[in-house]
């Protein structure tokens, strides 16, 4: 192989390795492993939401080309329920569109038993979706009644041909297209020309072919801390030195009255308040600091573990600690105590982890979000690992969760 074939191939053996990767990664094997696993996925889960969203919403095209996708989908509509049914049956006419072609034509059509041509009816689902997406993206098919998918006459001023010369003036544009093609092509000539002749000269990046990416950066060296930042922090260890979570809830709990909220909840209490309070702290403890009750009942006091526990399920239930009381109380007393000089008036909260930020009002972006059931706003962060945020980007609502 090395003395004969290597040789006879331009580039020698490392030409062969890159056509071996090429097929392993976009070859027919790839495709069928892809095929597979999202004709699964979309049996198994997606299948349930995309088909209540489209009894749900209506699609049109005014496009001639785009009809079989809307025919495609009113089938779609009709068999929905038509239970665990292979193909759909003989007579009915299935719309041939752009998506049941090329890649996936042979999952598409199979013959049956009898060798008769079939139409796969899940596959079929899944081309069609796909094809729709591509539609509307583009406007070609748009959803009656939306916003940013609504039709796409309606998205200019309806004097707009008439007022052309001043609109486009406006919007700083050419009347003539090849005249803002022409322009486009050439910044992006001029912008692709300075990132080739940038790119040799950085020694901070390199790009070559790797399993782990094509492009890798150098790590960036620390930044000297900021001389306000450790004086803050000396400033901290200087009055409250090293606080221990326990003392920090103990502190909320005195401060907020988060505690009458409980109680008056769950209708009332015959323990002591001190008592109550002590038991609630040692329960929060033991699971925030995933230190367990068991562990936390052996400490130097007087409770006993089955006492926590019988706190624990009779005032820390959910309802309570999200809903009613100490999430809100503590929400309150903190939005009370902050500095409006240095915060402002803003009137959104934040919720934890990073992955969902709830906007209640003022924001033109909140929209509804099915997995977490609740109102907001969707944000991407791209966090170098060990250092600082470095992008962020709001999406869609609708867009698959991304955030790190």
């Amino acid at each position: 192989m090395r003395a004969v074939i290597f040789p006879a191939v331009t580039g020698g053996e490392q030409t062969l390795k890159d056509l071996v990767h090429e097929f392993k990664t976009k070859g027919p094997a790839y495709r069928t492993t892809v095929q597979t696993t999202l004709r699964a996925s979309y049996t198994n889960h997606y299948r349930r939401g995309l088909i209540a969203l489209l009894e749900m919403l209506e699609f049109k095209s005014t496009n001639t080309a785009y009809q079989p996708v809307i025919r495609a989908l009113e089938l779609i509509r009709r068999y929905a329920k038509a239970g665990n049914t292979t193909y759909y049956p003989r007579g009915e006419t299935v719309p041939e569109h752009r998506g049941t072609s090329g890649a996936w034509e042979d999952l598409v059509f199979k013959n049956d038993k009898r060798g008769r041509r079939r139409v796969v009816r899940m596959v079929y689902e899944i081309v069609t979706f796909q094809a729709l997406r591509d539609a509307l993206r583009c406007k070609e098919i748009w959803v009656v009644g939306a916003h940013s998918f609504c039709d796409p006459e309606e998205d200019l001023p309806a004097d707009f041909a008439t007022r052309r010369v001043e609109n486009y003036a406006e919007l700083r544009k050419p009347l003539d297209p090849k005249d803002f093609i022409a322009e486009l092509k050439a910044e992006m000539r001029a912008e692709l020309e300075a990132l080739n002749t940038a790119l040799p000269k950085l020694d901070w990046v390199e790009i070559k072919d790797r399993k782990s990416g094509a492009i890798k950066l150098t790590k960036i060296e620390a930044a000297d801390e900021p001389r306000n930042l450790r004086k803050i922090k000396n400033e901290v260890g200087r009055r409250w030195g090293s606080v221990p979570l326990i003392d920090m809830l103990k502190e909320a709990v005195l401060r907020t009255g988060c505690l009458n909220a409980v109680t008056s909840v769950v209708g009332g209490s015959n323990l002591n308040p001190e008592v109550l309070a002590e038991r609630l702290m040692l329960a929060i403890y033991g699971y925030g600091t995933n230190t367990g009750i068991r562990a936390v009942a052996s400490g130097g006091h007087d409770h006993r573990e089955d006492d926590i526990r019988y706190v624990r399920r009779r005032y820390l239930t959910p309802q309570i600690a999200t809903e009613v009381a100490i999430a809100i109380a503590i929400a309150n007393a903190t939005f009370t105590a902050r500095d409006v000089e240095l915060w402002g008036q803003g009137t959104t909260t934040v919720a934890s982890d990073s992955t969902h930020v709830r906007a209640y009002d003022q924001n033109i972006f909140t929209e509804w979000h099915s997995r977490y059931g609740g109102r907001g706003i969707l944000i991407y962060w791209h966090i170098e690992r060990g250092s600082m945020v470095v992008h962020s980007q709001t999406l869609r609502a609708s867009a698959r969760r991304c955030t790190r």
